[in-house]
């Protein structure tokens, strides 16, 4: 017998989570940007080549000694192709994955955009969700690499005044500044390299292996030609905030990131505690083919990201179940990139798509009296 459930994503508020980092994890706390006492502005240092500290730090100078900090997106956009629960472990590190354990919860060949925000509940599936019972150590989630982000950010000195950053406008023709910063149209990468098929960057080919233009990709630096947020004195109107799209291309830890060591797989799975403060889950990632079940070869090649999640609880699908939901945590997935110049000015770079968090919740029908039970 299996059971009818509806299914619903839920994405897991700043304040909740950031209540959720505090409660449990000091370390988790800390990848936050410090921001102001009303938590509206970012704290900036200026004058020196490390203008962000991070959550907890003290005020000296000194404490600012990070040059970018996580954030929550206002708005995080995703494709997602593939959503599964699995009963054995699908991660074969370097190998293909091995899905022959997975349940589908989703899955599109030709994918499907959610717009992941805040507060807001999003719904995946047009009907109902049938799952065998059973248990699931694991979840996998396949998205097209392309993150795409739309956010704004105001800036503050340490004494309240406004930063001035400077930025590039809408349509790259000229640097502006201000101490608000925002997403424009453009495409970056995860390691910072571009199509030029010069020293370490990917080969020519790589904007239309991509599915792009010819120089699509742009480099994100603290230059007039390479800073790829726009900046105003002003809090921008919201018809200027637009998605800007980050390209994962590796899953190497390569400094300085190269082409030639690209790897498609992120090594063992590792504890998401100190990064998101979400007790319980490791996660490993591996980049795919267009396939959707390949393993990717090269960073031109590399057109999925498939998202591995192993539970310390395992989610348990009984007679008993009547809902489900996932939980997306995006509190610090989105990377505030500036670049100071040898003058010290900050330049707004980019904003860097990281990885989001995926908890499961399952409600049970309890009693004849009460219908179902908690989220749990």
């Amino acid at each position: 017998m299996k059971n009818k459930i509806s299914f619903f994503i839920t994405v897991i508020t700043l304040s909740v989570i950031f209540n959720l980092l505090t409660q449990s994890s000091s370390e988790a706390a800390a990848i936050g940007c410090a921001k102001n006492a009303d938590g509206t502005a970012i704290l900036v240092q200026t004058g020196q080549d490390t203008p962000f500290k991070l959550v907890g730090a003290g005020t000296a100078a000194s404490d600012f000694d990070k040059e970018q900090c996580s954030q929550e997106p206002d708005e995080y956009k995703i494709k997602f192709f593939k959503v599964a629960l699995c009963t054995g472990d699908p991660y074969k590190g370097a190998a293909d994955p091995d899905f022959s354990t997975c349940s589908d919860i989703f899955n599109n060949t030709d994918g499907t955009d959610k717009t992941i925000e805040p507060n807001i509940e999003n719904n995946l599936l047009d009907g109902d969700l049938v799952l065998p019972r059973g248990t699931y150590p694991y979840l996998i989630v396949i998205v097209d690499n392309h993150l795409k982000i739309r956010h704004k950010q105001k800036y503050l000195e340490v004494d309240g005044t406004a930063t001035v950053i400077r930025g590039i406008d809408g349509d790259g023709s000229a640097d502006n500044t201000g101490s608000w910063c925002y997403t424009r149209a453009v495409v970056t990468t995860y390691t910072g390299l571009d199509a030029s098929g010069s020293g370490n960057d990917h080969p020519t080919t790589y904007d239309t292996d991509q599915g792009l233009a010819d120089g699509a990709v742009k480099k994100s630096s603290g230059t007039a030609s390479t800073a790829q947020l726009s900046c105003q004195e002003a809090e921008p109107a919201d018809g200027l905030v637009v998605f800007a799209t980050e390209i994962i291309d590796d899953l190497s830890d390569s400094d300085p990131p190269a082409t030639g060591n690209f790897l498609a797989h992120s090594g063992e799975y590792l504890s998401a505690l100190a990064d998101t403060g979400i007790a319980g889950i490791d996660m490993a990632q591996n980049l795919l083919l267009d396939d959707s079940v390949s393993i990717a070869t090269t960073p031109n090649n590399a057109r999925r990201l498939l998202n591995l999640f192993k539970y310390t609880s395992p989610v348990v699908i009984s007679e008993k179940t009547v809902g489900f939901k996932l939980r997306l945590s995006t509190f610090s997935s989105v990377s505030i990139d500036m670049s100071v110049d040898e003058s010290n000015v900050i330049w707004g770079a980019k904003v860097g798509g990281d990885p989001f968090m995926v908890q499961v919740q399952t409600k049970e029908k309890r009693t004849r009296r009460a219908r179902t039970g908690d989220w749990r």
